[in-house]
């Protein structure tokens, strides 16, 4: 069954003593009166405006807002300006014919740009690795490749360099609560292959060039490298069953 509410907005949604939803409060805006609807789900329709307001005076829009463009293509009324998407779109207003109208803006940019000799192609030239000097902090904490676990940038770059092993390094972040859960479940997988890996804990805090490098975009994660080489990259925390299996196929 299926009950409508006319005239009726919804407020916020309501949740129990565990935190999970149990209902919307709605007001009606004839009346202003506030109820609670018993829900444990909401699917929230945003509307079909095309809020295309910082476009008026700018772009031809029609009647109801949106941009016009030719039919089959995304050039609207100002050369070299295109639409895409439901700014352009008062018919299907679905995800994948947005998507495919942005693909032909995008190419259709890129024509523009190219026929009108506006497109620049820049290339990043080839640089040799900088050698980083050893930190106070690098020599308190010491370095023993014969050793399995380490920590900081100093030993991941001599490792990188001159160790066979396959190389399992994690990035961790003060502030982050799965790293904590993540460390001592990899710790223990680890300690299964002493001699065939080498550990390297990594704090993107006080590491922040290793990890804008590895592009890392948050944490925990997880990267193996062997013979200067990434092999896998893994976010977040897994299963124990996953680090292990990974490691015993490369080690």
């Amino acid at each position: 069954n299926i009950t409508l509410h006319f005239n009726t907005e919804t407020v916020d949604v309501v949740s129990n003593t565990k935190g999970q939803m149990s209902g919307i409060l709605v007001r009606n805006v004839d009346t202003g009166e506030e109820s609670v609807l018993e829900a444990k789900g909401l699917f929230y329709g945003i509307g079909h405006s095309p809020n295309s307001q910082l476009l008026e005076g700018q772009v031809e829009l029609d009647s109801s807002g949106y941009v016009l463009v030719e039919e089959g293509t995304a050039k609207t009324s100002v050369k070299g300006v295109f639409a895409a998407g439901d700014v352009q779109d008062h018919e299907w207003r679905q995800a994948i014919t947005a998507a495919g109208s942005g693909c032909i803006a995008a190419l259709s940019v890129e024509r523009y740009l190219a026929s009108n000799n506006l497109l620049v192609e820049f290339h990043q030239l080839q640089t040799e690795e900088v050698k980083k000097d050893l930190t106070d902090r690098d020599v308190q904490e010491g370095f023993d490749i014969t050793l399995t676990k380490h920590k900081g940038q100093y030993a991941l770059r001599k490792l990188y360099h001159e160790s066979p092993r396959l190389i399992c390094v994690l990035h961790t972040a003060p502030t982050c609560g799965p790293c904590r859960t993540l460390k001592p479940i990899l710790g223990k997988v680890i300690d299964e292959f002493d001699q065939n890996v080498h550990f390297v804990e990594i704090d993107i805090e006080e590491d922040p060039e290793i990890a804008e490098a590895a592009g890392i975009m948050g944490t925990p994660c997880v990267q193996f490298f062997k013979n200067k080489e990434m092999l896998r990259t893994v976010s977040g925390v897994k299963m124990k069953k996953e680090y292990r299996e990974f490691i015993d196929a490369n080690k």
